[in-house]
Formats: C-alpha cells, sequence, structure tokens
C-alpha cells in the first residue's frame, strides 16, 4: 500500500512538473498573434509605401498631363492668332480690298458693308469677278448704286461698302483707289465707276495717243444723272467741232454724221497704279459715307483686244487721314 501511494505521489509529482514545463494556451496564442501582428505591420507598411510610390507617380504624371494640356491649348491659340492675322492680310487673286489706316482704326474710323455698322470692320474683302467678258456701259445695272455689299453681274464688278466716323471729332480723311496687280495689260481696258454719296466719276487709262478715252453714241449715257461734273462728262460734238473722233470709230458706229453725237469722257488714270484720289473734308463725328465701285472691261475701248484675254486685274482701297 506505501508503495502505491509513493508511486501515485510520484506520478501525481511528474505530472505537476510536466504541467509546469508545458506552456500555457494563452501565452502560446499570444505569441502567435504577435507573429502576425509583426507580419501584418510588415505588410502593411510595404502597401502604404507602395500607394505612396504611386501615388507620387500619379501625382507627377497629372502634374505632366496638365502641363502637357497646357502646351498643347497655347499651341492651338497660337496657331489660331496665326490663322487671324493671316486672314486679315491674306488677299485672294482678283480680290477687292478696302483698309483704314492704322491711326485712323485707333481713333474709330470704321467700315461696314451695310448701313447698320452691325460689324464695325477696318478692313473689307469683296469676292472676285471670274470669266468676265467685255460690255458696254449700257449693259451695267441702273440700280447698281443702291445693293449693298458684292453684287456682281456676269461681266461686272460691282461693290458698295460704308465709312464711318465715331472718333468723337470732325476728320478730314483721303480715300485711294489704286491697281494692286494687274496682267496682260487688262488695265488698259478696265473702266472703274466710282460712287461716293450718289456722285459718280469714271476713270480709264489714257489712251496711246495721249488723250483721256472716250465713248460715242446716238444715244444719251446712262448715269449722266449722278454725275459729279455732268457737264464734263458728257458732250455733244459736230461736224466743226469733232472732237478727238477718228474715221475708224466713225467707220464701226455707223455714223453719217457727227452733229448731235453725245461724247462720254473719263478721267484719266493719276497714274499707273493709282486709279484716283479723293478728299473729304469736314467728316462729321457719326457721320456715314457710302461707296460703290464698279469695274468692267469696256468694249469700245480701242485697247478691248484679244490679247487681254486671261488677264488679271486686282484693286484695292485705303483711308487714311488728309
Amino acid at each position: 500500500m506505501n508503495r502505491r501511494k509513493s508511486s501515485q505521489k510520484s506520478f501525481e509529482g511528474d505530472w505537476e512538473e510536466n504541467l509546469e514545463d508545458m506552456p500555457d494556451k494563452g501565452e502560446k496564442e499570444d505569441k502567435d498573434q504577435k507573429i502576425k501582428r509583426t507580419l501584418l505591420s510588415r505588410f502593411d507598411l510595404l502597401n502604404r509605401f507602395k500607394h505612396w510610390y504611386l501615388g507620387g507617380i500619379s501625382f507627377f504624371r497629372s502634374l505632366f498631363r496638365v502641363h502637357a494640356a497646357k502646351q498643347t491649348i497655347l499651341l492651338i491659340l497660337g496657331a489660331l492668332s496665326v490663322c487671324f492675322i493671316m486672314a486679315a492680310f491674306y488677299t485672294n487673286a482678283g480680290e477687292f480690298v478696302v483698309k483704314v489706316d492704322r491711326k485712323m482704326a485707333r481713333d474709330g474710323f470704321f467700315l461696314s458693308e451695310i448701313p447698320n455698322f452691325d460689324e464695325r470692320l477696318i478692313t473689307l474683302h469683296a469676292v472676285a469677278l471670274e470669266d468676265a467678258t467685255n460690255i458696254s456701259i449700257y449693259d451695267i445695272e441702273e440700280d447698281v448704286m443702291d445693293v449693298d455689299g458684292v453684287h456682281h453681274t456676269s461681266d461686272c464688278f460691282a461693290y458698295t461698302f460704308y465709312a464711318k466716323n465715331l472718333t468723337g471729332k470732325t476728320v478730314d480723311y483721303r480715300y485711294t483707289l489704286f491697281i494692286r496687280h494687274q496682267t496682260r495689260g487688262i488695265e488698259e481696258a478696265a473702266w472703274i465707276m466710282l460712287f461716293h454719296n450718289g456722285k459718280q466719276e469714271i476713270f480709264a487709262k489714257m489712251n496711246e495717243n495721249g488723250y483721256p478715252e472716250t465713248q460715242y453714241s446716238d444715244y444719251e449715257f446712262p448715269f449722266r444723272e449722278y454725275a459729279r461734273y455732268p457737264e464734263k462728262q458728257q458732250t455733244t460734238i459736230s461736224q466743226r467741232n469733232p472732237g478727238h473722233i477718228t474715221q475708224e470709230v466713225i467707220d464701226r458706229q455707223g455714223f453719217d454724221r457727227l452733229d448731235g453725237i453725245y461724247q462720254l469722257n473719263t478721267v484719266p488714270f493719276a497714274s499707273d497704279r493709282t486709279i484716283c484720289t479723293g478728299l473729304r473734308e469736314e467728316f462729321e463725328h457719326d457721320g456715314m459715307d457710302k461707296f460703290t465701285v464698279v469695274i468692267w472691261l469696256e468694249g469700245e475701248d480701242p485697247e478691248c483686244i484679244d490679247k487681254i484675254i486671261g488677264g488679271e486685274l486686282e484693286c484695292a482701297m485705303s483711308f487714311t487721314y488728309k
């Protein structure tokens, strides 16, 4: 019996010792959790670093995108500005251009194709008339100065525009109608009628004999009622005073007498390039002037011959202070 107790005591002692040697379950779980937390913390730091890294890259990419976008916008705006400037100064072949002097434009002198001046411009462009053939002054529309803007017919260039003084003061200005470009001597046969506030003058280049170009007819010439100098623009000739009419013209027109024949007298070009100049005085503030330019190839002009076929004529008009 004593041996059993001793054995039992010894077993119990060993069991207690073993229990003491065995790790506590709670402690083990704590250690496991600490290890897991340590791993998770390291993994979380890696994630955060990755997040920061990718965020930084994304931020810098965004900056580059913004910078590139700004550069693109600036390039587009620059291109549009260049196109606008080119459009302002570039003209097509045969185009009629009207321009205001820079100082006048700054002061408030404007142009428009319509009298209400919805658009206040400093440059106007009238499209070219293409494939025109020769006509007579009798073929020009009677209401040619009553239509605004471009109103060409098949063989006649016609353009009406307006000038307005919004400078706040009364000014004097000068206008100049001139030839920008011509080919094949077409300007020799071109006649230009310029209306200014309802009064017209007809211009043509001096003929080869050194006299103003003229035209003859049994009937009165049109637009005389609008002539600035009607007595000078239309006269009559006679047998005693035939003027400068040639036998060629007499034969071509079939005149059997000269008494009472009407003669249309043009004003010679001011120079090879300048058609005419005019001075407008006392142009009051808020005043408006009207211009109509009519250009055609006059069939009765001796220089209207086959050699000018295919020729081009570009004219322009400028406005400056006196």
